[in-house]
């Protein structure tokens, strides 16, 4: 009898452990030949930092795909203060300082002003993001003012889909699935697999269509206006020409670089529109950047034409005082109450 218990007992463990074993190896083959799939921004991301950088600094979320891992300290002011000004955006704001010169100089002028201020902008994020983390996160910080800048992860092609459906399928996906792939890269095998059979055929499509970029600047002026918070736009700046694009872009994101300027300028354009049809506030940085002296210009932008330097960022700084104080939204950001 303990003989046939025991026989019994192998015959149902056998199998199982001939299935732990098969998936170890495969977790491990995965792991070796440096498999990975989630939705990161590894894939989206248009230059610096590096997928290393990036694996370490994010994590997933489930309305705005990912954020920084230090996300919820940045939302946070000291003694529970709101603060006066929000910058929004997408790496060029996260890992730009014009928020910090900023600052600067409007504490140099103002010292005992009550200016507060958060950057909020997370690397590889799109318009559609934006508008999600201005309704989740930001119009519970109650700013005075934000400053909007996006328009160049919106018109990228990744995996071939927009944000909206990657953002559908996050949602609706099973979130044990999604929870287990930080670890496993069998989940994420099994994940990329489904996402592959739902998705199959999708490319070449911008992340955020035209169509929905205006719609997302539109949709970011009636939340902030019906929380009396004011929008300022800004329009994203290049040094790129066109005839000298560069070149790896060929390779990560565009077929024919001669369509890179016209691409990135229709994006801008929306945003010139929609705030002269709006009556909001734009900072029209594309533009003022064009004006600048080459020498200048290209001296304010990393080699990937994108990605602001020091010099770049001061500028922008600067241009954001001076537009401030022209039109006297400086009072709104230095009053104590």
């Amino acid at each position: 009898m303990k003989k046939q218990l025991k026989n019994i007992v192998l015959y149902l463990l056998l199998p199982g452990i001939g299935i732990f074993i098969a998936l170890f190896l495969t977790e491990i083959a995965l792991r070796f030949t440096g498999f990975e799939f989630t939705l990161y921004p590894t894939r989206v991301q248009i230059g610096w930092p590096d997928p290393v950088t990036i694996k370490r600094r994010y994590m997933l979320d489930e309305d705005l795909l990912w954020v920084p891992k230090n996300y919820s300290d940045r939302k946070q002011l000291p003694n529970g203060a709101f603060p006066s000004l929000v910058f929004m955006g997408c790496s060029c704001t996260e890992f730009g300082r014009y928020d910090k010169y900023l600052s600067e100089i409007i504490n140099q002028n103002f010292p005992d002003s009550g200016f507060t201020f958060v950057n909020l902008g997370v690397g590889g994020w799109s318009s559609y993001q934006g508008l999600k983390q201005l309704k989740r996160d930001i119009v519970p910080m109650r700013p005075r003012i934000i400053t909007i800048f996006y328009g160049w992860n919106d018109h990228w092609c990744t995996f071939g889909l927009e944000d909206k459906k990657i953002g559908d399928f996050n949602l609706n996906y099973p979130k044990i699935m999604t929870a287990l792939s930080t670890n496993f890269r069998l989940v994420q095998l099994i994940n990329k697999s489904i996402f592959a059979m739902k998705f199959c055929g999708k490319t070449d499509t911008k992340r955020v269509s035209l169509e929905d970029f205006r719609a997302n600047l539109k949709e970011m002026i009636r939340v902030a206006r019906r929380n009396s918070i004011i929008p300022v736009f800004l329009t994203a700046p290049t040094s790129h020409r066109k005839g000298e694009e560069p070149a790896y872009l060929s390779k990560r994101w565009l077929k024919d670089l001669s369509k890179l300027v016209p691409l990135h300028e229709s994006y801008v354009q929306v945003v010139r529109d929609i705030t002269h049809q709006e009556g909001v506030y734009l900072v029209d940085l594309y533009q003022q950047f064009r004006k600048l002296p080459r020498e200048k210009m290209e001296k304010s932008f990393g080699t990937d034409g994108i990605h602001l330097t020091e010099e770049g960022n001061k500028i922008i700084a600067h241009y954001l005082y001076e537009y401030f104080v022209q039109t006297g939204l400086i009072k709104t950001l230095v009053t104590n109450n």
